[in-house]
């Protein structure tokens, strides 16, 4: 995996955002999570049921969450068979963009199985990963102002095929009147290079499950998940 899997991480987590407030500076490689501590109870709460499963060098799915400010974080399930680390076998993987600088960490084998993952964020800047109900790491995060959320498929290279599942989403946030719980319902239509975001269930917001499938296509010659975006994307953003 090379620091230009930025470019990746920016999009289905930052989401259409990135289309206005531009794409974030490529920044340092991967990284161990750092010794921090939550204080207090959690602004937010992301929790889900992902799978990945796909065909060719690689796959994910992930759920994250980003501000309007270049400031993202995400959780997920990835293969990948151009990382020296996992070899194309699924690991638990935890993603940073803070300020524009993009880091992340490997984590424990995974299983293409369906896994109850969570996300926290506390206002002491404390993000902290679950999977199976314990926390399997926590890293410094930064946010800012409204909160946005996604639910998201991946696959690396034209002719990969992806099939990820994010089942049950359930999400608290806020802290202040006019600012807590979600608003509207979700958005499915961020499609990229022939993977789709599609709900399965008629939950308009807490409990909406998601399938995100599909094969690779037009990505320019050597163009993969590190330097272009290839993702379907569901999003939803915070009560403001």
């Amino acid at each position: 995996m090379s620091t230009t899997r930025l470019r990746r991480i920016v999009l289905p987590a930052v989401g259409a955002l990135a289309l206005f407030v531009g794409l974030v500076v490529p920044g340092g490689a991967s990284a161990s999570a750092a010794t921090v501590a939550p204080h207090g109870t959690p602004y937010m709460v992301y929790s889900a049921n992902i799978s990945e499963n796909g065909s060719g060098t690689g796959y994910s799915s992930y759920i994250n969450v980003h501000d309007a400010h270049n400031n993202a974080f995400a959780v997920g399930i990835q293969s990948d068979k151009g990382s020296a680390t996992s070899k194309g076998n699924p690991r638990y993987i935890w993603e940073r963009v803070q300020n524009g600088k993009f880091t992340y960490g490997y984590l424990g084998a995974a299983s293409h199985n369906l896994t109850p993952v969570q996300m926290r964020w506390y206002q002491n800047d404390v993000a902290t990963f679950l999977v199976n109900g314990h926390t399997i790491a926590a890293v410094s995060m930064k946010l800012q102002g409204r909160f946005f959320f996604n639910a998201e498929g991946n696959a690396r290279l034209n002719g990969d095929v992806v099939h990820s599942s994010i089942r049950d989403v359930k999400i608290t946030v806020g802290a202040h009147p006019g600012q807590i719980g979600l608003a509207g319902t979700w958005n499915t239509g961020f499609s990229f290079h022939g993977l789709k975001a599609r709900q399965f269930n008629s939950a308009k917001n807490q409990g909406a499950s998601f399938w995100i499938d599909g094969r690779v296509t037009g990505l320019p010659k050597g163009g993969n998940w590190d330097t272009t975006e290839v993702a379907g994307i569901a999003m939803i953003a915070q009560a403001y």
